[in-house]
């Protein structure tokens, strides 16, 4: 009889691309699996997997949601609970220490950091919660099962027995070989990804617009952190730039197949320099090069690649450079974005990984 997982996420979507798509369904292939996250149904059945919905809440109103989880729980009574936020740290050690369940924290960032970044509070209280959040999130995971982590320096942060770092690539059948590049007319640019002030897209567009001359278009895709937000680059908008706003998550590789240049300038901000964005290795997949920002470990990859440029995100000159560099070499497009798919396919892909998550479960489960 095959053990059963629970996978839970007080803060993603159900269809989330690391929460379903690589965990959720790399587990289902393995052991009974069950998802609980956010959902606007209360109960689906996706590719045999159960999953349990409830509403999206701000961080400080998800407890609302603890008693539905807790009962979901007791239902499924799961062998293992691997979860994926912060906020259900405290519940964790529910799961563990009442329930007596295997619990494992899947930490897709760097909490600490993130916590210095909000610049919107005084920075002696941004102090205070960052080191107290650091101290209480180490304490718990001490007691847990198992800690997987995105990144080489969130793992390296862990003193706990059982660790493992589970990269979020994407997974390798969704991607084929790019056959084509139609380089004769429009160069298309393309950001999918959250959208906001912080991940460089003010930047990108003030930079475009220097070269609204030029045949190329600017595809932005992706929600905007706010409404404001996204009133406010809504003005850029011409015949070349397009803000988009969400769009399906099925639509993405096939935007991807007919775009040239993928960009990921996210400013410096401390949680940025050391993340591995999704999006960075969804352009490779798709066979395209990148601009990005010329952060030490992206830079080591774009440039061990050779699949892209790497430029200061603060630097509006520099990503206009970028784009003229790709614009008048336009065989670059094609080699670099070669480069990136021979990359995707030997080192960056979920494949790997998912080896990965079957024996860190394997010595936990047994």
């Amino acid at each position: 009889m095959k053990k059963k997982v629970l996978v839970l996420s007080s803060a993603h979507p159900w269809d989330d691309e690391r929460v379903f798509n690589k965990i959720t369904k790399s587990l289902s292939k393995r052991y009974e699996t069950v998802l609980c996250a956010v959902a606007e149904n209360d109960f689906q059945v996706v590719d045999g997997i159960k999953v349990y919905g409830f509403k999206k809440l701000p961080r400080s109103k998800r407890y609302k949601n603890y008693s539905k989880i807790i009962k979901i729980v007791k239902k499924e009574m799961p062998d293992l609970i691997h979860f994926h936020d912060p906020d259900l740290l405290l519940l964790a050690l529910y799961f563990k220490l009442v329930l007596r369940r295997k619990v494992i924290y899947d930490v897709h960032e760097d909490y600490f950091l993130a916590f210095q970044d909000r610049e919107y509070l005084p920075k002696f209280i941004r102090n205070l919660f960052s080191f107290a959040f650091d101290f209480f999130e180490k304490g718990v995971s001490k007691l847990l099962d198992g800690v997987v982590v995105v990144t080489e320096d969130i793992f390296n942060k862990f003193n706990c027995k059982n660790k493992v770092i589970l990269k979020n690539f994407p997974t390798i059948d969704e991607w084929q070989e790019r056959q084509e590049y139609n380089l004769n007319g429009t160069i298309n640019l393309v950001y999918i990804g959250n959208v906001s002030y912080h991940r460089g897209i003010t930047n990108l567009i003030l930079a475009v617009n220097h070269l609204l001359d030029l045949d190329i278009r600017l595809d932005i895709i992706g929600p905007a952190e706010s409404k404001d937000y996204f009133e406010e680059i809504k003005k850029f908008e011409n015949e070349k730039i397009k803000i988009w706003g969400r769009v399906p998550k099925s639509c993405i590789p096939e935007i991807l197949k007919n775009a040239h240049i993928g960009f990921v300038t996210l400013l410096p901000l401390k949680r940025y320099l050391t993340s591995l964005p999704l999006k960075l290795f969804e352009y490779m997949a798709a066979g395209m090069p990148v601009i990005a920002s010329n952060f030490k470990l992206w830079k080591d990859i774009i440039e061990g690649s050779d699949c892209g440029i790497t430029v200061d995100p603060a630097d509006i000159g520099q990503i206009r450079d970028a784009i003229l560099y790709f614009y008048n070499n336009r065989q670059e497009i094609v080699k670099k974005g070669q480069n990136s798919y021979r990359a995707f396919i030997e080192m960056y892909n979920w494949s790997k990984e998912e080896e990965k998550l079957f024996d860190f479960y394997k010595k936990i489960m047994g």
